[in-house]
């Protein structure tokens, strides 16, 4: 096959991008070695995803692809697509061993809204629904899709890449095919298909956040709103019931999650120090499991919040998340974000970093004339943000389990969001602005030093932290009147 663009892996970011150029009249091909639907986790959309999403429906003319950018559109527009309401983050501080209690001021929880109304909020992806969506709609604008291929070889030369693969159906006999292109897309995420190709540098080790999680669907979970209300606290339903939202409940040495979907599904994870799940790891499934039932009954308020629940699929666990290759582009080459790099699920970064890349590469290989300069600059650009990033969840891990100044590392996460939001709402893209404004440098700056002062240890001076940061704080995240509990704090999609 001749192509214009090949791509490896058809998760959400790969589907979109030949979804993309293939609207647009490019030869699109996209080989996978599994098949949809599947099973994924990275489930969490964010403002900035949202209006990243909106964007591309809007300059790439896919209209199809527009009512995913909020929660009343996507209901209205795709009903049967499974998503689930989010409309913002919620965190709580268990103690061990006690059962959750929090105080008038809050003193242990923190809701931030990423919307002012159900309608316009963000969405948590069913990722076995929304990869196969993206995945059927690239097909359908005419990119050749081939599932279920495992690849032979990849090659480069004479200003061209040659990848062959077979069906692997067919085992050793199987045909094998190639096809030719003049760039490469590599869209595998963890798998990393052209890392050993290339031979790059793993710099996995350069990154502070070394956290793994284990987790699964479940369905039976009670309400988090309905437990607190029944006892007493009905302080998670205000400005937005944490049950619509991304749930972190945070525990010793890490966290869990809570997504809930439509009609009683719910991912769940914990998130615990990578040499805790290495040991889990080495324990197979029996230790994983025990793993779980003693983390849930640890804490009395989620082991009755589980209590009657159950798995709908094994636990899966991931030893280590963060990783990070040493290139991002090169020489007819790319990677999507979260295939060169991934540190955390804690802010929810992912899917908007993912998409970002497929913003920045569209426009990149869709221009009447290719330039190189820019193509580099983009990978540059990729490794840097995993970087940032990773500066940012690392401070909330490094402060546990100070929940204090773990709300204030996290504010600093939700003032970079801030700042990019406005950013794309004012018609900049992540290639002007970096991912989560990683090109604003005064922004940068005051952030990076509030995070030293943070994770210094000692006695904190809070006041002079929030002066040093008022003038990146349009919407009043560091006010303490505000009591840890912030209506709106996105700009309105």
């Amino acid at each position: 096959m001749e192509c214009d663009v090949l791509i490896l892996g058809s998760s959400f970011s790969g589907s979109l991008l030949a979804w993309i150029l293939a609207a647009r009249g490019m030869r699109v091909l996209v080989i996978d070695r599994g098949r949809h639907p599947r099973f994924a986790i990275g489930e969490s959309s964010t403002p900035a995803a949202d209006l990243i999403l909106a964007d591309l429906a809007a300059r790439h003319r896919l209209p199809e692809l527009a009512p995913l950018a909020r929660w009343g559109s996507w209901q209205a527009t795709y009903p049967d697509l499974g998503c689930g309401k989010k409309r913002g983050f919620s965190y709580f501080h268990h103690r061990l061993g006690e059962p959750f209690r929090d105080t008038p001021d809050h003193a242990a929880s923190l809701l931030v809204a990423a919307s002012a109304t159900d309608a316009g909020s963000d969405t948590h992806w069913l990722r076995a629904d929304v990869d196969t969506f993206f995945c059927a709609s690239a097909a359908r604008a005419g990119a050749i899709v081939r599932e279920e291929c495992e690849l032979a070889g990849i090659e480069r030369g004479a200003g061209r890449w040659r990848v062959r693969f077979a069906d692997a159906r067919d085992g050793e006999s199987g045909a094998r095919e190639q096809a030719h292109a003049p760039f490469l897309i590599d869209a595998t995420g963890g798998g990393g298909a052209l890392a050993d190709v290339l031979g790059m540098t793993s710099l996995d080790d350069t990154l502070l956040t070394r956290r793994g999680a284990i987790y699964s669907h479940f369905r039976g979970i009670g309400s988090w709103d309905g437990l607190q209300e029944a006892a007493g606290n009905v302080s998670t339903t205000s400005p937005f019931r944490s049950d619509d939202a991304a749930q972190h409940h945070c525990i010793d040495g890490g966290w869990m999650w809570i997504l809930r979907f439509r009609d009683d599904l719910a991912s769940v994870g914990f998130v615990q120090p990578t040499d805790v799940c290495r040991g889990w790891e080495a324990g197979g499934a029996p230790s994983r499991d025990a793993a779980w039932r003693g983390l849930v009954s640890a804490y009395p308020s989620l082991a009755e919040l589980f209590e009657g629940s159950r798995a709908v699929r094994p636990l899966g666990l991931i030893p280590r998340m963060s990783r990070l290759w040493s290139r991002a582009s090169g020489e007819g080459f790319a990677m999507l974000p979260t295939t060169a790099g991934f540190v955390d699920p804690l802010h929810s970064t992912g899917i908007a970093h993912a998409l970002s890349g497929v913003q920045r590469l569209a426009e990149l290989l869709l221009a009447e004339s290719f330039d190189e300069e820019a193509w580099q600059a983009y990978g540059v650009a990729v490794i840097d943000e995993v970087t940032w990033i990773d500066q940012l969840v690392s401070a909330c891990y490094a402060v546990l389990p100070d929940f204090d100044r773990f709300r204030l590392s996290c504010t600093l996460f939700f003032l970079a969001t801030v700042a990019a939001e406005r950013g794309y709402a004012r018609g900049e893209t992540t290639a002007s602005q970096g991912f989560l404004a990683a090109r604003h440098t005064a922004l940068r700056t005051a952030l990076a030093a509030a995070r030293r002062d943070l994770v210094a240890g000692g006695k904190l001076d809070a006041d002079r932290l929030r002066d040093r940061l008022a003038p990146f704080d349009p919407v009043g995240l560091l006010d303490p009147a505000a009591r840890h509990r912030f209506a709106h704090t996105a700009v309105d999609k």
